[in-house]
């Protein structure tokens, strides 16, 4: 019985068990890099996109605070609240509350009543906050009210409302300290004595909304966005 052996030509040599496994392991290692980078990829496109929906959030209640009535209407320089109808304050945090996980919804939450007054129409009586009774008693008002209530139900909106009437001196900057993720966070007021140059600003309201979020690994963020709302102030 003849014995036949293959003979490869010269450079035509195959892998030997110990090569092949030393590249499955650097393939493994490429892999679990690419891994790690997706991953990382993953997360850095999840806080964009939550960092963006809670501005989104922030400025719709700034917008909201902004076109709402505050002015002293009889020209007393007092914000009168037994005469609703010449000192008009609606920036108040019963008209903007706190808003919990799961309760931010656009197309439900405050509305205001109205009353008239002779001298000033128009003016608001109250807020009214919505809940889901107010939504349509069919399909359509169910899928809306669940729609936009999953919408935002990773984020929660607090109100922070300082009235610069409340001090003597000239309030300098006000700041939120601190992120409690789960309860209001606390108001920090840099006041300073006033002078020609930075005088006491009474009858301004500074208003500070501060939306949070908590990623997928439970970690909190958030964003905070800050306005100005001012009484009319006589000249004397």
């Amino acid at each position: 019985m003849n014995s036949r052996r293959i003979h490869r030509p010269r450079g035509e040599s195959g892998l030997s068990l110990a090569e092949t496994v030393v590249a499955i392991g650097v393939f493994a290692i490429a892999l679990l890099g690419l891994n790690t980078l997706l991953i990382s990829t993953i997360r850095t496109s999840e806080f964009a996109r939550d960092q963006a929906t809670a501005r989104f959030l922030a400025a719709h209640r700034l917008e909201q605070i902004k076109s709402v009535r505050y002015q002293d209407g009889n020209r007393d320089a007092w914000n009168d609240t037994s005469d609703p109808c010449t000192d008009i304050d609606e920036v108040t945090t019963t008209n903007f509350p706190d808003e919990d996980y799961g309760e931010i919804d656009l197309l439900n939450g405050t509305q205001f009543s109205f009353r008239s007054c002779a001298a000033t129409p128009d003016i608001r009586n109250g807020a009214v906050l919505f809940t889901r009774a107010d939504y349509p008693t069919n399909d359509q008002g169910d899928h809306d009210y669940w729609v936009n209530h999953a919408q935002y139900n990773r984020f929660r909106r607090e109100v922070y409302i300082v009235d610069s009437a409340d001090y003597s001196d000239a309030i300098r900057n006000v700041t939120l300290s601190g992120l409690d993720p789960d309860a209001r966070d606390s108001v920090q007021v840099e006041t300073t004595t006033p002078t020609d140059s930075e005088p006491a600003t009474n009858f301004i309201k500074y208003v500070l909304v501060r939306v949070k979020w908590k990623d997928s690994h439970g970690q909190p963020h958030e964003v905070t966005l800050t306005t100005e709302k001012a009484f009319y102030i006589p000249a004397f």
